[in-house]
């Protein structure tokens, strides 16, 4: 497999990557099916402060680990692609490691806000 192959080969998994995350920001406003109860604002900080804690710490080792799978497949290449596998490796994996983690901080702000009894719907 020449270079010119394995650099658009990346390239193609980082855009497919990043196109397939499509998640709502933890910051976006919460969709709600009904009236706001009282203490809802307050609810929301707390939720908001509590889901910004998740998945800390996830995107460095998502990274690391396409990135040393990048290296492997770029050592089978050879040694100066070995390099460019685990650039490209770890860039690929920071990126879904960033998507996942913004996905289970969403999913976790709006399941603490339907405890608390909130008509949350996403």
């Amino acid at each position: 497999m020449n270079s010119r192959i394995l650099t658009g080969l990346c390239g193609g998994f980082l855009v497919l990557a990043v196109s397939a995350c499509d998640t709502v920001p933890l910051e976006a406003p919460l969709q709600v099916s009904g009236a706001l109860p009282i203490g809802y604002a307050n609810d929301e900080a707390q939720c908001r402060a509590e889901a910004r804690r998740v998945g800390q710490g996830h995107i460095g080792k998502t990274a690391a680990i396409v990135g040393t799978g990048g290296a492997l497949g770029g050592a089978l290449e050879g040694h100066d692609k070995a390099l460019a596998g685990a650039v490209v490796g770890a860039a690929v994996g920071a990126a879904i490691g960033d998507a996942e983690v913004k996905q289970a901080q969403r999913n976790y702000l709006v399941q603490c806000m339907q405890q608390r009894g909130h008509p949350v719907t996403g």
